[in-house]
């Protein structure tokens, strides 16, 4: 996969920081944690007993990766699971008033995690395996890529589709959906949802795609009256075949109901839009030390063999297995080209930001008031 740069924060992320700022950041934690990982760091996390973890993953992934980590040093993990800029607000409120409830950040969105780090609410930490994840993918000392890769794709169900549809709908994704013979039959994830959700629309409209979809396409595909939901939201609407195809699910929400059974196969446009989950030690954590202990354990090629099995997603750690299951299936492609570096991209942030004007030029070509 060739990845993409692009020249040329999700509006909700940072709106909240610059009402948010002026609050004050979140402190360090009062017993001064460390920065690297102390020889009794086991003992003092299991004195500790528990964590609680913030983010915007599948929850039933979550819920089945952490339990890798409990059982392990039966420290448990309570996962409070939300959509990213949901998550980031109220992530963001409880560090302004010095009220932590987290004590692992862990979200898609690069812009939240950098602008945590940014405010003082991420401690610095730096675990033993971090050499063993993409430098680019992160901040160093701060937040790490975990979880694995997570791209964008256009979900369909092969029972609510003839064969020359679904030969449509892989041969050009995006030009499908505006086809009127697909009224009525497609949900959209929309870009407010997450940063990638809304790089993948950038793109098309404003970025390296924009001379062969444009706003004329979203207008298009606003004509076919399409279902406006979330990713997680969206994949079940196209598993319960409620409509047909769905633009802006991720894969690493389609693979594992590929593996159960799930009457869906997916496309990547082309080019993708690619992130990872980050996360980092919550500065002011109510559990410190079992909060490190968590991020040495997330950093290892075992979490992430772990992480990869559930979510049959590509791995990130250098050390890591590939065991996705359906890669000798007939259909399934690996993406081309991914556009990843927008987490970076100046136009595009400035865009996407809360003085730029995209998600409500977004909203009037698509017909979206939600």
């Amino acid at each position: 996969m060739r990845f993409l740069r692009q020249t040329g924060v999700v509006g909700l992320a940072a709106a909240t920081l610059v009402a948010l700022a002026a609050c004050g950041s979140g402190g360090s934690a009062s017993d001064s944690a460390p920065a690297t990982a102390p020889s009794d760091l086991v003992s003092k996390a299991k004195s500790e007993g528990q964590i609680t973890l913030y983010g915007d993953a599948n929850q039933d992934s979550l819920q089945k990766w952490t339990q890798g980590f409990t059982d392990k040093y039966g420290i448990k993990v309570q996962v409070l699971r939300l959509a990213g800029s949901q998550l980031f607000q109220r992530f963001a409120q409880e560090e302004s008033a010095k009220q932590a409830q987290a004590d692992v950040f862990s979200v898609t969105d690069y812009a939240s995690l950098k602008q945590s780090a940014d405010q003082g609410w991420l401690a610095k930490y730096t675990p033993k395996d971090a050499g063993l994840l993409p430098a680019d993918l992160g901040e160093a000392g701060y937040f790490y890529p975990l979880q694995n890769t997570s791209n964008q794709t256009v979900v369909y169900n092969t029972e609510k589709l003839t064969p020359a549809e679904i030969q449509e709908v892989r041969s050009d994704p995006v030009a499908a959906v505006q086809d009127p013979k697909f009224k009525g039959r497609i949900g959209v994830n929309y870009p407010q949802s997450s940063q990638q959700a809304a790089a993948m629309w950038y793109q098309w409209t404003d970025g390296s795609q924009k001379s062969k979809y444009g706003w004329d396409a979203m207008k298009k595909i606003a004509a076919n009256k399409p279902v406006f939901a979330s990713s997680p939201d969206l994949i079940n609407d196209v598993i319960s075949g409620e409509i047909a195809v769905g633009v802006g699910i991720t894969d690493s929400l389609a693979a594992p109901s590929v593996a159960q059974g799930a009457p869906i196969q997916w496309v990547y446009p082309d080019p993708t839009v690619t992130s990872a989950f980050g996360a980092g030690v919550v500065s002011n954590a109510p559990h410190p030390y079992a909060a490190r202990l968590f991020l040495e354990w997330a950093t290892t090629p075992e979490a992430d063999n772990l992480y990869s099995k559930i979510t049959q997603t590509k791995p990130i750690n250098k050390q890591s297995k590939d065991s996705r299951t359906f890669l000798k299936e007939s259909w399934y492609a690996e993406p081309k080209q991914a556009w990843g570096d927008f987490i970076t991209d100046k136009t595009f942030l400035d865009a996407t930001g809360s003085s730029g004007d995209y998600y409500d030029t977004w909203n009037k070509a698509l017909g979206y008031s939600g």
